[in-house]
């Protein structure tokens, strides 16, 4: 577990959170894919740790094979998992901060928030299987004001018109993308809380972004 890992200078960590209420399997999967492990190897990443919350056994099996994977690659990245815990996730996110690594969340405005208190690069991932929710719509927007990146794992449908279903393909999009994008996104990141004074008046906050998109807190 993470209380337990030998630090050094070199060491980065990609912490990625699915939240305390709705499990969110494929986000769990798409970070454990050999596509998105691929880019945290190749970004110099050599801890992630995952917040399963209720989906302990998808952690299980997709960490199993994730390791078998970067095993097979030659290189190391440690990989562990965690339940949610009430007292939050801050600790955590230090780690973050002082390795200079990468959050990947759900888009729940609470986790969201936390992580930009903390001035981190942050992938937020809508599930979009939730019946009547604002997640895309919220990620949508904070991405556009420079806060975050936007990334996607739900299956994509290709083929479907007129074929038959068992011919239909599916193709799961994978985070690699966006964690390619997270090192120099640290850079450009827009400043949080935003500046609304002064030449910068005109600026959106934050909170006028989350009120127009969602209005809700997790």
């Amino acid at each position: 577990m993470a209380a337990s890992w030998s630090w050094t200078p070199a060491s980065k960590l990609c912490f990625v959170t699915t939240g305390a209420t709705a499990p969110f399997a494929a986000l769990i999967e798409s970070v454990l894919s050999p596509p998105s492990l691929d880019a945290l190897l190749e970004h110099g990443f050599t801890h992630l740790l995952v917040q399963h919350g209720s989906a302990k056994d998808v952690f299980a099996q997709a960490a199993a094979s994730a390791r078998s994977h970067v095993q097979d690659t030659q290189h190391s990245l440690i990989i562990d998992g965690i339940d949610f815990s009430p007292h939050g996730l801050h600790a955590q996110l230090r780690l973050v901060q002082q390795s200079k690594g990468l959050v990947v969340s759900h888009a729940g405005s609470g986790s969201i928030l936390d992580a930009l208190r903390f001035h981190l690069p942050l992938i937020v991932v809508p599930n979009t299987s939730l019946l009547d929710n604002h997640q895309e719509e919220l990620a949508v927007a904070m991405e556009r004001s420079g806060y975050l990146l936007r990334g996607r794992v739900e299956c994509v449908l290709l083929h479907a018109f007129l074929v038959p279903i068992e011919e239909l393909t599916f193709v799961t999009r994978d985070l690699s993308p966006a964690i390619r994008k997270s090192g120099e996104f640290r850079s450009r990141m827009s400043q949080f809380p935003p500046i609304t004074s002064g030449q910068h008046r005109e600026t959106k906050s934050f909170a006028a972004v989350m009120d127009e998109t969602v209005g809700f807190m997790d």
